[in-house]
């Protein structure tokens, strides 16, 4: 795609045509285009394109920031400067992980041969939720990935993580059909899907004395792909939607990171992640997705 042509698909009445244009301004936006894509983004109402357009602003820098050069105004590196940006977040972030690991590793062999009464002792719950906090960073860096997308059979995707859950493995149902295949980030996708049904075999622990089941659904709606978890748990007690929110979580002893990681996953994927409870009982969430990436630009 051109630059004249994304401009002028901005304004398309066709979804799939201003995705494309604002997946190209994503990579090649320059100062200025900042007017266009702050005006397409105030009209734009479907999500995923919003995503998109944002982004192309962070990599647009306004005119008066751009450099002169030989008495003429020029625009800046911006993808190059982005991409040097994320690399040095990414080593600096690994080499906390790193630190934070030797440490936390030495900690759990040491506290039970120090601290009386360990498997107890509050020692221990703490220790529990430090390791726990370095998973959850662990995960909230790979969310953030550059999405590498691929056919693939979510059906199998949904099985393999639920797999993974052995000790309800009685609970699970599979409801949409197989083979469905979806273009995906296999890697993104499985980490969103994992925290997600892992609060919801958390939850069926905690319900009535009917059946614990936990049912997965997926298919298509429009130019969305979705995948939906219901489980019978108690549900939500909270209002939902902010379970999203770093730090948020209805069990005390959890740091909320579980939808908060499935959501950075899922945006990177340029979808978004939906808590809801169900109308028979129980908590629902919704994983959804733009469901079409040829021409993927980012």
């Amino acid at each position: 795609m051109l630059r004249e042509e994304a401009l002028a698909a901005l304004t398309s009445r066709e979804a799939d045509e201003r995705l494309k244009a604002a997946r190209f301004f994503a990579m090649n936006a320059v100062g200025g285009d900042r007017r266009k894509l702050r005006a397409a983004l105030n009209k734009e109402t479907v999500p995923w394109i919003k995503r998109a357009l944002e982004r192309s602003l962070s990599r647009a820098v306004p005119i008066a920031e751009a450099v002169p050069r030989l008495g003429v105004y020029a625009d800046p590196p911006v993808r190059v400067l982005a991409e040097l940006r994320a690399a040095a977040i990414d080593e600096v972030a690994s080499t906390i992980i790193h630190e934070l690991a030797t440490l936390v590793g030495r900690l759990r062999i040491r506290a039970p041969v120090e601290v009386n009464e360990y498997p107890e002792s509050d020692t221990r719950t703490l220790v529990d939720s430090l390791a726990g906090l370095l998973a959850g960073i662990r995960n909230l860096k790979t969310a953030v990935a550059q999405p590498d997308y691929a056919e693939t059979d979510l059906a199998t995707e949904c099985r393999e993580t639920c797999a993974i859950f052995a000790e309800a493995a009685d609970a699970f149902r599979f409801g949409g059909p197989s083979p469905f295949l979806a273009e995906i980030d296999s890697g993104l996708f499985k980490l969103a899907l994992t925290n997600v049904v892992r609060n919801a075999v958390e939850s069926i622990s905690a319900a009535a004395e009917a059946e614990a089941l936990i049912t997965l659904n997926w298919g298509r709606a429009g130019h969305e792909v979705w995948v939906a978890v219901i489980d019978n748990g108690p549900g939500f007690d909270r209002d939902p939607s902010s379970l999203v929110d770093f730090g948020k979580s209805t069990k005390e002893e959890h740091i909320g990171f579980g939808l908060a990681t499935a959501k950075q996953a899922m945006q990177a994927m340029e979808g978004d992640v939906y808590p809801s409870n169900a109308a028979e009982g129980g908590a629902r969430v919704e994983l959804r997705w733009f469901g079409t990436h040829e021409n993927p630009v980012r």
